[in-house]
């Protein structure tokens, strides 16, 4: 894993090349267990009849359908920003950047919706 994040971000109307520190934190999706249940299984959750199936249930909860983390890979670990190692300037221009590319995946999937 990298010891940096490199975004491109636009900083005084400029667009710049940034390597912004990071840290190592335990996996947000699967706790640091390095696996996950496959989301094809329960996705959206489970309906009724597989969690009335008691033989399912006891694969499920045995680990039987759990798969690599999709997240940290089953690094159990992922690098994210390190804040305290950042400058203001480099805190708030990544904020900026991820404000702008929150809105646009959400124009993206809005899109996707309409058929475009």
């Amino acid at each position: 894993m990298c010891k940096s994040i490199t975004v491109f971000m636009c900083i005084e109307g400029k667009d710049v090349e940034v390597s912004l520190p990071t840290k190592f934190e335990v996996c947000g999706t699967c706790e640091g267990t390095g696996t996950q249940v496959n989301p094809a299984i329960d996705g959206n959750g489970l309906n009724e009849e597989l969690a009335d199936d008691p033989d399912f249930m006891e694969d499920y909860m045995g680990g039987f359908y759990d798969t690599s983390c999709c997240e940290c890979e089953g690094i159990r670990v992922v690098s994210v920003i390190d804040e305290d190692r950042c400058t203001p300037e480099q805190i708030q221009a990544y904020d900026d950047h991820m404000k702008d590319e929150c809105e646009y995946r959400a124009i993206v999937a809005a899109e996707r919706r309409m058929g475009c």
